[in-house]
């Protein structure tokens, strides 16, 4: 779980260009294979194992680094990926976080090694919102991204990694068939396909020659909690 690809890290959770470029070429040193959302959803739709050796790399937010770095880097190594985009957000600047524009989400889109998820439309909390409230945040989301992609939206990622029993009935009431959480907070009696953790990749993952980063991918299944948890934290700038 990827959030923002920078030259130079404003926070915690940014990745350097140079360490993602390095992360990506150890996973193809090591035989790994990337899925696309569309692969992933089809081994969860029919039950099946996944391919030994295969990796899902994810984005959320939809900062303007991933179509100035992400993109063309992944791209030029013929890897896939999916970006989980905060519709409402499109074209707007967080402070010193400009995020993707509509032609910049649409030339990602447009190549089918890249999928498109929802990260809401507002990126609030939707554990915190009342059930219309919910809805509108997953499905407006949907819908504007649909429309900017011309591809059908069926994964969502949740924002801060919170939901609880109410979130997962409101994600599939809204026409998803996947989400994407942090960490693992529990199914609520629900299948896993709705609460899927993903590794935290921060720029701790860097250290000691990447050794956090091969540790997690070759061994996701087994790692504590901590792994998982995603941790937003600025950078002092001297």
């Amino acid at each position: 779980m990827y959030h923002d690809i920078r030259t130079e890290p404003l926070n915690y959770f940014d990745v350097t260009v140079k360490d993602f470029c390095a992360q990506l070429d150890w996973l193809r040193a090591n035989n790994y294979e990337t899925l696309s959302l569309e692969d992933f959803i089809v081994y969860v739709r029919n039950g099946e194992s996944f391919p030994k050796n295969s990796v899902l790399i994810t984005f959320d937010d939809g900062y303007n680094g991933i179509y100035n770095y992400a993109f063309p880097e992944l791209r030029k190594r013929n890897m896939k990926a999916v970006f989980f985009i905060t519709a409402g957000v499109i074209d707007k600047v967080d402070g010193s976080y400009p995020h993707v524009t509509t032609s910049e989400l649409q030339e990602i889109a447009s190549d089918k090694n890249f999928s498109i998820g929802s990260h809401t439309l507002t990126h609030s909390n939707l554990t915190k919102m009342t059930h219309n409230e919910k809805i509108h945040e997953l499905s407006e989301s949907k819908r504007i991204l649909e429309q900017i992609t011309g591809r059908e939206v069926l994964s969502m990622a949740y924002p801060e990694g919170n939901y609880d029993k109410e979130v997962i009935e409101s994600v599939k009431e809204s026409g998803y068939e996947i989400a994407f959480a942090v960490q693992d907070r529990g199914l609520f009696d629900e299948s896993a396909r709705y609460s899927i953790p993903r590794i935290f990749a921060g720029m701790e993952l860097a250290q000691d020659n990447y050794k956090l980063f091969k540790e997690y991918v070759k061994n996701y299944k087994a790692m504590p909690q901590e792994a998982f948890k995603e941790r937003w934290q600025p950078i002092k700038q001297d």
